[in-house]
């Protein structure tokens, strides 16, 4: 089975007012045009335009993604409607179904599309945040049953705002309904670190409803390196400027570090996460040098001594601050699996490094930075692995991950 784990849903115009709970729909997103005849998803309730509406496409050099921004930017009146020029396989589960058969994949996850950026424009609205969210998590319900057994959308949930029983609520209703993940932000949460065990409840609901939280490189409300807003001050790009690029890799080495060393697999030993376009350097990085663990890291991702060695250093220095029941990167191998991108030594992981079970193949189609053929460009760099090393990396991993045949 090739099973993708990588490709996201447009949400359509109408998506958010269709789905938002009745007494809700004064804060659903919607679709605005400007004075230049640009749709824009937009907040009524704030007023707020945030992003404009508009295909991407696969390895065209972002001139999709980047093309309606920069005519907007000069003033140039749109000259197409993004909106209907939107593909069917974008945003319409049936015709998503059919592009999986001309990309030859068998079953996907998916993602949202805008979901992944209007998050910051609201981040003190976590009445908006939770209503759109909420509105996410029935079409998800709805796509599921659209997609024939192949498509497999996840939920978007939120940890913040204090009373988790808003995430109880929409955790039952996605596993109840065969929803098998869910996005959710990674960083501190409304202060909190995520191992804190405030958080234990939240933890406890995703392994009782069968949920995976998966970490996505940009997920809303969160910058891919978790670094302080104050750093962004003036920055040209409000969501991914080339200081937050440069440390993408940082925000989830915190927070898996921060589960792992604060005691929350052996607290949840049932409880796995995926990370998405965040590559699988970080892996490697957060690992170290030790002579039992992988060395060095990739992508020149800068790191101090790693997991282990840190955790044995705090033992000499002083007690430890968490007793674990095995060594920290023991945890990391066991409760995390990334997608990776061809250009990463996937070989290499799989062959050298320990990886084998942890990465696994994700297009991101039909986003810009995605893959237009993935299994071929795939299948150039991984000829030096064994059929049963593929089976697992081009689905078997992701499978056994989310429970699913």
């Amino acid at each position: 089975m090739i099973f993708d784990f990588d490709q996201h849903l447009f949400e359509y115009p109408e998506m958010w007012m269709d789905h938002c709970d009745p007494d809700k729909r004064h804060l659903a997103l919607e679709l605005t045009r400007d004075e230049l005849g640009y749709p824009w998803l937009y907040s009524r309730t704030t007023n707020q335009l945030m992003w404009i509406y508009g295909k991407t496409v696969p390895e065209d050099g972002f001139v999709s993604f980047f093309g309606p921004w920069q005519n907007w930017k000069d003033r140039k009146p749109a000259e197409i409607d993004y909106v209907a020029d939107t593909p069917a396989s974008c945003t319409n589960p049936k015709a998503r179904v059919e592009q999986l058969d001309e990309l030859g994949v068998d079953k996907t996850i998916l993602y949202p599309h805008f979901g992944a950026v209007w998050g910051r424009y609201v981040y003190n609205r976590l009445d908006i945040i939770r209503a759109n969210f909420t509105a996410w998590n029935r079409w998800a319900v709805a796509v599921r049953q659209e997609g024939a057994g192949r498509l497999e959308p996840t939920g978007h949930v939120t940890l913040r705002g204090g009373d988790l029983g808003w995430l109880e609520q929409e955790l039952a209703y996605l596993g109840s309904n065969g929803i098998k993940a869910a996005l959710v932000s990674y960083g501190l949460v409304d202060g909190r670190r995520m191992s804190h065990p405030d958080h234990d409840r939240a933890w406890k609901a995703f392994v009782d409803n069968g949920i995976v939280p998966i970490f996505h490189i940009q997920d809303a409300d969160v910058r891919a390196s978790c670094l302080d807003e104050g750093w962004f001050v003036d920055a040209g790009d409000p969501l991914f400027t080339a200081l937050d690029m440069t440390f993408s890799h940082l925000g989830v080495q915190v927070a898996a570090a921060d589960l792992i060393l604060n005691g929350v697999f052996d607290r949840f030993p049932d409880l796995r996460f995926a990370t998405v376009e965040l590559t699988a350097g970080w892996i490697n990085g957060l690992i170290g040098m030790s002579a039992e663990g992988i060395p060095g890291s990739t992508g020149n991702v800068i790191n101090g001594p790693g997991l282990d060695i840190s955790y044995r250093y705090e033992a000499v220095a002083r007690r430890h601050t968490v007793d674990l029941k095995r060594q920290p990167s023991e945890y990391l191998l066991d409760h995390f699996r990334s997608t990776v991108n061809p250009m990463e030594p996937i070989a290499s992981y799989i062959t050298e490094t320990g990886l084998e079970n942890n990465v696994m193949f994700g297009s991101d189609w039909p986003h810009s930075e995605g893959f237009a053929h993935p299994l071929t460009t795939f299948g150039a760099v991984l000829d030096d692995i064994t059929p049963e090393q593929k089976a697992k990396f081009y689905g078997g991993t992701a499978a056994e991950l989310l429970g699913v045949s």
